[in-house]
């Protein structure tokens, strides 16, 4: 065994020791403060992943981790405060691109464009609310025009499969 196999050999035992004595203690931290347990244990994992690629000169203590734990909670809540602001910002502007629709249609579009992947929902608002024809929608996405219409098509069989079908009746044109 040369000198850094045996160097990353300690390095690794010296990890699983670290997680075998803390792992559950950073998991609780984080569990206390999250209501979901899936979510919970990848958090919990994040922080053993930094912990592993700092590299630091000796394996770090409890405080070190619940420290790092406080910080990748604090992205969590950020990244959900975004995303709920995306959510009130898609109803906005559905209600405000829907104008012939009422309340609750404008509402259910808005549930199913946030329901979908980003690459989908773009491709319909594009298409929807900034009326681009295939040749503008394809020239803003950077693709062809075939390759642009074959991501609309696909987009809007998401929306189909999404949708309530109450919505889809009620809206033929």
């Amino acid at each position: 065994m040369s000198g850094g196999t045996t160097m990353l050999a300690a390095k690794e035992q010296a990890f699983i020791d670290l997680h075998t004595q803390h792992s559950a203690r950073v998991y609780r931290y984080i569990a206390c403060r999250i209501s979901d347990r899936h979510r919970a244990e990848e958090l919990a994992a994040d922080v053993f992943r930094i912990a592993w690629e700092k590299e630091l000169a000796e394996p770090p203590g409890i405080g070190w981790l619940l420290a790092t734990a406080r910080n990748v909670l604090g992205n969590e809540y950020k990244g959900r405060r975004r995303r709920q602001e995306l959510v009130e910002r898609l109803k906005d502007d559905a209600r405000s691109q829907i104008p012939e629709s009422n309340d609750e249609e404008r509402t259910a579009v808005a549930e199913v464009l946030v329901q979908l992947r980003e690459r989908d929902r773009e491709v319909l608002m594009l298409s929807y609310w900034d009326e681009l024809t295939i040749a503008e929608l394809a020239q803003t996405l950077g693709c062809s025009s075939s390759a642009a219409a074959v991501r609309l098509h696909r987009a809007r069989r998401a929306f189909a499969k999404a949708a309530p079908s109450h919505l889809l009746a009620e809206r033929k044109d």
